[in-house]
């Protein structure tokens, strides 16, 4: 369960950009939140545009003179990483869903104790030689947790060296014994680390760069999206506006043309009536005449 609740807490934390732990954490107009960075990185590609689209909802956000750092800060998701980073870590060695807190970190076993588990690891005479620091001292810095694992064959020995060949890290003292044949390239540990995170840096610059650009390209697709929205309206306008215009001229000529149909009915009838009161005379006198 500890683990569990550490993991979700952990996903929240996570920027939904780099995937990484929230830097400098800053809020859109949408509430949505992102590392500073990663603003930078989108609003670069928008040319001089202020406005920043949001990569979740797609929302939009004035960025006050292209300037990132004018947005606001995230001040309570700042504040719960940071309490994050300093909590204690759980017992390694308690198998339990309910983890109790560590209390130790062994540098030779690199794992972190309980109460529990430490007093028994104490115990025992093969770990009496091991270096153990306390969790307070970890926290409050006075101390630091070793860089290097130490070796499974020299216990007393750092692996401070790496062999590209084989691919592992290796105390100097396994370096001489296992890896000095032809063909073994033996650096240096922190070189070979330098240069792999040099190598996931650049990895995650050429990532970020296409990430950038495929952003911009799905920001085009939403501009011609609004373009084809607007255009469907200005022709739906168009059209009811000449379906109106259309009816009302019918309207108008329909009223003409009854009006003349009424006119022209009245004065037929009038003379129909007229012929109509003239006819028993008529009768009278053709009869007189006969």
């Amino acid at each position: 369960m500890a683990d569990t609740l550490k993991n979700v807490i952990a996903q929240s934390l996570e920027c939904p950009v780099c995937l990484n732990t929230f830097t400098d954490p800053r809020i859109l107009s949408c509430s949505h939140t992102y590392c500073k960075a990663c603003l930078d990185n989108l609003l670069g590609c928008n040319g001089n545009d202020q406005m920043l689209r949001c990569p979740v909802c797609r929302a939009k956000t004035q960025v006050p003179n292209q300037d990132v750092s004018k947005l606001p800060t995230n001040l309570a998701l700042k504040s719960l990483i940071e309490d994050m980073q300093n909590r204690y870590q759980f017992c390694s060695n308690c198998n339990s869903e309910d983890r109790p807190q560590a209390v130790v970190y062994c540098q030779d076993c690199d794992r972190y104790f309980c109460i529990t588990c430490h007093n028994t690891h104490a115990q025992w005479p093969a770990f009496t030689s091991h270096e153990v620091l306390s969790m307070s001292e970890i926290v409050s810095g006075k101390v630091s947790v070793r860089r290097y694992r130490k070796c499974r064959k020299h216990r007393k020995e750092d692996e401070e060296c790496f062999c590209s060949n084989c691919r592992r890290f290796a105390c100097f003292k396994c370096v001489v014994m296992e890896h000095t044949n032809e063909g073994h390239r033996v650096i240096e540990a922190a070189v070979y680390e330098s240069s792999h995170v040099k190598s996931i840096e650049d990895l995650k610059s050429k990532a970020d760069k296409k990430r950038s650009c495929f952003q911009k390209y799905v920001d085009f697709i939403d501009e011609q999206k609004d373009r084809v929205s607007n255009v469907q309206k200005q022709c739906t306008d168009d059209i009811n506006k000449a379906y109106e215009d259309s009816v009302r001229q019918l309207t108008k000529e329909k009223e003409i043309l009854i009006g003349e149909v009424n006119g022209m009915t009245e004065g037929v009838e009038k003379e129909l009536d007229e012929m109509k009161k003239i006819g028993p005379g008529a009768h009278h006198l053709l009869d007189h005449h006969s």
